[in-house]
C-alpha cells in the first residue's frame, strides 16, 4: 500500500521500511553528538555514507542528500579536515546559544530562549516512561537534538515489531506527535542559525538542513496515514 502526501509518494509502509529509519535517525544523531573522529571521518570520504545518503535520496530527499554528499566530497580539500570539522562542530553547536545553531530545543521552544526548560523536562519524562536513560558519557540535557533523534529511532524500532495495522496506526501516531510537538517546531529556526554560519566546511550546515528536512518528511508520512 502507498501513500501520497503534498510532498510526493512515501514508500510502503513496512516493517523494512520502520527499521530503515530507524536506521536513519541513529546515523543523524550520531553526527549531531560530537564531532567525527578519524577513522569515521575517512570512512566516509571513502564512500561509507553512500548507502544512507541513497535511502534518503530515494526517500523524496534528494536535494538534501546531495548536498551532504557534496560537503564530504569537499573534505579532503581541507588542509586538517578532522581539526577543521570539529572547529566547525564547536563553532555551530557549543557556542553561545544566542550566537550559535545550538542543538537544544528548550533554546527555540522556551519564553527566553534559555537552556533546561520545558522542552527538556518533557523530553525528561518521555525517557523515563520509555526506560531510556542517554548514555553515560554523553552529558547533554534531555533535549540536545541527538538525545531526541536516537528516542525516536527507538520508536520506529517499536514501530517495527508492530503486528496489527491497529497496532502500526497507534504507533505511527505517537510518532507524528512528537515529531510535530518536540522536533519540526524547531528544527526550521535551527537550520536557519546554522546556515547563517560560516563554517570552513558547509558539512554541518548541510547535516542541519537535512535533519530538518528529515523530520518534515518523517512528520508528512505519519500524518498521511
Amino acid at each position: 500500500m502507498m501513500h501520497t502526501t503534498a510532498a510526493g509518494t512515501c514508500p510502503p509502509l513496512s516493517a523494512e521500511h520502520f527499521q530503515r529509519q530507524a536506521l536513519l535517525c541513529q546515523w543523524l544523531a550520531t553526527l549531531l553528538a560530537r564531532e567525527l573522529d578519524e577513522p569515521t571521518l575517512q570512512a566516509y570520504l571513502t564512500g561509507d555514507a553512500a548507502p544512507l545518503l541513497d535511502w534518503l535520496a530515494e526517500d523524496g530527499l534528494a536535494a538534501e542528500a546531495r548536498r551532504l554528499r557534496q560537503a564530504l566530497a569537499t573534505l579532503s580539500l581541507l588542509a586538517q579536515p578532522r581539526l577543521e570539522l570539529a572547529a566547525d562542530f564547536a563553532t555551530l553547536f557549543l557556542g553561545d546559544a544566542r550566537h550559535c545553531a545550538a542543538p537544544y530545543a528548550s533554546c527555540y521552544l522556551s519564553e527566553r530562549g534559555g537552556f533546561m526548560a520545558e522542552p527538556a523536562q518533557r523530553m525528561a519524562e518521555r525517557l523515563a516512561d520509555a526506560g531510556v536513560a542517554p548514555a553515560e558519557d554523553f552529558n547533554e540535557p534531555a533535549d540536545h537534538l541527538a538525545v531526541m533523534l536516537d528516542y525516536l529511532a527507538g520508536g520506529y524500532r517499536q514501530l517495527a515489531e508492530t503486528r496489527t495495522p491497529a497496532e502500526r496506526d497507534t504507533a505511527l501516531a505517537g510518532i507524528g506527535q512528537f515529531l510535530r510537538q518536540e522536533l519540526c517546531s524547531w528544527l526550521p529556526a535551527f537550520s536557519q542559525r546554522a546556515a547563517r554560519l560560516a563554517p570552513a566546511s558547509a558539512f554541518y550546515p548541510a547535516l542541519a538542513a537535512l535533519t530538518e528536512a528529515f523530520c518534515r518528511r518523517r512528520l508528512a508520512e505519519a500524518e498521511a496515514t
